[in-house]
């Protein structure tokens, strides 16, 4: 049953009680309010449902979170609403992005329980293909582009196309004819994604279109800059594609020629009705917030991007990678221009994706810690995060326990950590493997008496592993001193050394400092931990 079949409410009832059905809605408030109240005045009781939230981070979340006055959104109080009706329910979230569901409070309704990690298929092309070192797919341009063809509000702006994007056009157009002449049926795509102004759409709309009849005609006439930019184009596209470098030039250009009055281009944003499928040889889309989320385009080869925050949310522009897809086959015709500001900042978030990643598949049956962020970038937008329900650790920041345990209880792990740290002498360090660090942390035990909620045993102990993946250390520092007295608490950004013994250990590895305490007035030998991360412009994000 569709949205539309809600309105009906006998003939929803009637259907709901004739068995196992399946109910699809968009998730607008009105429309859940309806469904609900059916649910409500048919007084059907007993039944179970399986709610599958698709973008589950996205309009679901609470978007008052971050006011802390007990309001809700519509969206989210009408999932709450849906999924109380129910007396039994599973609710299971589905997205790209869950960077904001893991930084929901523990214990929170929206917060996963566990995590399925889904792998792509061989034939998806992704971050780690555009963005790691030595990728042949980036081109960029520089940031003042952007300006050029995105004049806001200007009475008169310029026509002029500024060289990236007919470089960017260009390679689009060899690319696609070099497709379509090996199968006649192949429609494509291009993507400019770069600014949230409808007026800068508008602009655009006719910049492409003045690129079309001056490429038309160009061509035409066979003018001397039109084809060397054509030829330009191919040879970029040469370098990373054995098809187009073995193919004719000449018949590339006869046949852009042939086929560019069939040019296409199209406006998508929140004042047209305009799809993405692909009705012509070549289709280029423009538009801004409407090709954010589940927007799938068909034969996408080249995208200029250009959508610059101030502060980059990581989760919002992952979901503007248009780019990833199942393309493999058209791996080197594929061609991303944006300036090298974004490149650094896509370089980041997939990197932090792939550490979200790794530990995702490291703890699928756990709630989640210590996701890495690099400088510069937020995990996520606030507006759903409840005031200080994020913690972070900083690179080159050092993080204890304010106090450890000391009753009976630590005997045996006392002993354990004994074992593990034989080999190294007082104020003495060595390598330890990353598994071996992480068990130590983990082993402690420290009194949530006096926690001020910034050590987490699990968000430490992830944030390192991630951290040692992230730089491909696979050993850090474990510095150890036997026969300490400290008794009194200590701040959990305090540190717990005194005088220059960190210096002592090298500050290129994360370092984790264990200080044996005696047993004193009826208390136990205990190990008081220390870690210390690498200086550097990175942070790990987790719920508290």
């Amino acid at each position: 049953m569709g949205k539309m079949d809600f309105k009906d409410g006998e003939a929803f009832l009637k259907r709901i009680k004739s068995g196992t059905c399946v109910l699809v809605t968009t998730k607008n408030s009105g429309i859940l309010k309806t469904l609900i109240e059916n649910f409500k005045k048919g007084n059907v009781k007993g039944l179970s449902c399986l709610l599958i939230d698709d973008e589950a981070d996205q309009a679901s979340l609470n978007t008052k979170a971050s006011r802390d006055d007990g309001q809700r959104s519509g969206i989210n109080d009408r999932i709450l609403e849906l999924r109380g009706f129910f007396e039994k329910n599973t609710y299971l979230q589905v997205t790209a992005t869950p960077q904001a569901l893991f930084l929901q409070i523990p214990g929170h309704e929206f917060r996963p329980k566990f995590t399925v990690l889904s792998h792509p298929g061989s034939e998806y092309v992704g971050g780690s293909d555009f963005f790691c070192d030595g990728s042949g797919l980036i081109r960029e341009f520089p940031l003042a582009d952007l300006t050029t063809i995105s004049p806001g509000p200007q009475p008169n702006p310029s026509l002029h196309l500024p060289r990236s994007l007919l470089q960017a056009l260009d390679t689009f157009m060899v690319a696609a004819t070099y497709k379509r002449l090996g199968a006649p049926d192949q429609n494509c795509a291009f993507l400019c994604h770069v600014s949230t102004l409808k007026a800068d759409h508008n602009h655009i709309v006719k910049l492409l279109r003045k690129y079309k009849a001056s490429l038309t005609e160009g061509l035409k006439s066979r003018s001397p800059a039109v084809v060397k930019r054509i030829e330009d184009a191919f040879n970029d596209l040469s370098g990373t594609h054995e098809g187009v470098k073995n193919s004719s030039l000449e018949k590339i250009v006869d046949a852009i020629e042939f086929f560019s009055p069939g040019i296409t281009v199209k406006l998508v944003n929140g004042e047209t009705d305009e799809d993405v499928a692909l009705h012509s040889p070549y289709n280029l889309f423009v538009g801004g917030n409407k090709l954010g989320r589940g927007v799938t385009i068909k034969n996408l080869l080249v995208s200029y991007y250009g959508r610059n925050p101030k502060r980059p949310q990581a989760d919002t522009v992952l979901q503007h990678a248009r780019m990833y897809g199942y393309r493999r086959k058209d791996i080197g015709l594929l061609r991303l221009f944006l300036p090298p500001e974004l490149h650094g900042v896509f370089k980041a978030i997939n990197q932090m994706e792939q550490g979200l990643r790794d530990l995702i598949e490291r703890n699928q049956a756990e709630e989640f810690c210590g996701m890495y962020v690099k400088s510069g970038l937020s995990t996520t937008r606030k507006n759903v995060l409840a005031p200080g329900a994020v913690g972070v650790y900083t690179g080159g920041s050092t993080y204890n326990p304010a106090q450890v345990i000391r009753t009976s209880a630590v005997k045996e792990v006392t002993a354990e950590i004994d074992a593990m740290l034989a080999d190294v002498a007082d104020n003495e360090y060595a390598e330890f493997p990353i598994r071996d660090i992480k068990k130590l942390i983990l082993d402690v035990l420290p009194d949530s008496y006096f926690s001020e909620h910034v050590w987490n045993s699990v968000a430490i102990a992830e944030s390192v592993v991630q951290l040692a993946d992230v730089h491909k250390d696979h050993v850090g520092y474990v510095y150890v001193d036997r026969g300490r007295g400290i008794q009194r608490p200590r701040r959990e950004t305090q540190g717990i050394l005194e005088g220059g013994e960190a210096a002592t250990v090298p500050s290129d590895k994360v370092t984790l400092f264990m200080l044996r305490m005696d047993g004193k007035e009826g208390s136990h030998p205990v190990w008081w931990p220390q870690v210390r991360f690498p200086k550097g412009r990175y942070a790990f994000a987790f719920a508290v």
